[in-house]
């Protein structure tokens, strides 16, 4: 049931989705992703009193090999917009490279949040998000990471008190050959990646890191 859901209210408005037209029952390999984030156990669900998924919060504790093996698996799918559906979330996982700059081994992401539509407006996502992030800390992570495509994410995310890490148009993610999302498409728009990180001692310096790097550098 949760992957349903996931199905039909989170990835039909996700931007390759709609961008490619992609019909998400044309091969397995998207239900089997969603399966693997599922399975780690740190996915949080809200439910009505007769049991029915009312909202869900996909959430994964990541490692640097998580986006290598995403590639991985990948490589051997057939169809080409599952590919890139799959090569386009093991990109935007690692930009920026957040085990980098925080010198973690884990990075909490919280991965997915929706909400069916009869039960939206009630804070629900809010809630899971903020559920979600209590969970990671208790668990013993430092960095909790949320990337927002659309206002009805990174609403959420500022409301749950995270802060807007970096910014960022769509275009700048490449595949292999080209953007995953043309500039000129209208599915271009902004990624805002948001953090809430409780580490002692030095943090990344966001104003030093765009001094010394060219913003494309942690894309390219």
């Amino acid at each position: 049931m949760a992957v349903e859901v996931l199905k039909k209210h989170y990835l039909n408005e996700h931007v390759l989705v709609r961008a490619r037209g992609m019909n998400l029952s044309n091969d397995r390999a998207i239900e089997e992703y969603l399966i693997s984030l599922l399975r780690q156990g740190n996915s949080l669900f809200a439910k009505t009193e007769d049991e029915q998924v009312a909202g869900i919060c996909v959430s994964y504790a990541s490692s640097p090999l998580d986006p290598k093996n995403l590639r991985n698996y990948a490589f051997y799918r057939q169809d080409p917009n599952t590919k890139d559906f799959l090569y386009f979330t093991a990109k935007l996982q690692e930009t920026p490279n957040l085990w980098d700059l925080f010198k973690e081994r884990k990075v909490y992401e919280v991965r997915m949040v929706t909400v069916k539509p009869e039960y939206r407006r009630q804070g629900l996502a809010v809630m899971l998000v903020q559920k979600s992030m209590a969970h990671a800390f208790d668990q013993g992570y430092k960095v909790v990471r949320m990337d927002c495509i659309n206002p009805y994410d990174y609403k959420v995310a500022e409301r749950c008190m995270m802060s807007c890490f970096t910014r960022f148009p769509l275009h700048k993610l490449r595949g292999a050959n080209a953007p995953f999302i043309k500039k000129s498409s209208d599915h271009n728009c902004y990624v805002r990646v948001y953090v809430e990180a409780r580490i002692q001692g030095d943090k990344p310096d966001r104003v030093r890191l765009k001094q010394r790097h060219d913003f494309d550098s942690l894309i390219e």
